[in-house]
């Protein structure tokens, strides 16, 4: 079967025309990818810091309260001790989200490092036999050779499998940490305000 130039031409340059929009697409996703983590970890922060500083009003308020009419009874008291637990949950979870994340994408980028060295060794195995080496004459060490390269992927794939759990690990608990924040923060927030509108 004859191919013709001019098609297998043109054929090549739609090829070499969708990769180069796949790498421009994925190198923006790389991009948007880095923005998202950077907010979300602002996010966090300012969660932490709004959890903490609710806190410190609320007990500043419960102050405000007992001294404001001496004897006076403070309704609901197990609401504000509730509001406290969920606003801490907060905090410490917002606290650990960064943290977390950047465990994730140092390991996810890991993983990726440590595939490519797998698929190279493997290349290499793969093709031992057709390339010429340096200072491997015989059959026996080609042979030799080849097998420390498997060693080598053997090693490596270890490695990727360890990267691999720890970059899905810390993916797990990113995501508990980042709802149990997300969660306790508004549930804090609205039985603060009950207790405060009952305590009026």
């Amino acid at each position: 079967m004859n191919i013709d130039p001019i098609a297998a031409g043109f054929a090549q340059q739609s090829v070499r025309e969708a990769e180069a929009r796949s790498k421009a697409a994925l190198l923006k996703y790389d991009e948007e990818g880095i923005r998202v983590r950077e907010s979300s970890d602002k996010f966090y922060g300012s969660l932490a810091l709004f959890s903490g500083g609710t806190i410190a009003l609320s007990i500043t308020y419960l102050g405000y309260l007992k001294s404001s009419i001496p004897g006076r009874l403070v309704l609901y008291p197990k609401v504000l001790i509730a509001a406290w637990i969920c606003l801490l949950m907060c905090a410490v979870a917002s606290l650990f989200c960064p943290l977390l994340n950047s465990y994730y994408a140092h390991f996810g980028r890991l993983r990726v490092y440590v595939n490519s060295l797998v698929e190279q060794n493997q290349t290499y195995v793969d093709e031992i036999d057709n390339i010429p080496l340096i200072n491997v004459t015989t059959p026996d060490e080609k042979q030799q050779h080849k097998e420390r390269l498997r060693g080598k992927v053997d090693a490596r794939t270890k490695d990727l499998k360890w990267a691999q759990k720890r970059e899905s690990t810390s993916s797990a608990l990113w995501s508990v940490f980042g709802w149990v924040a997300r969660l306790s923060f508004p549930t804090g927030l609205g039985l603060l305000m009950f207790f405060a509108a009952k305590n009026m």
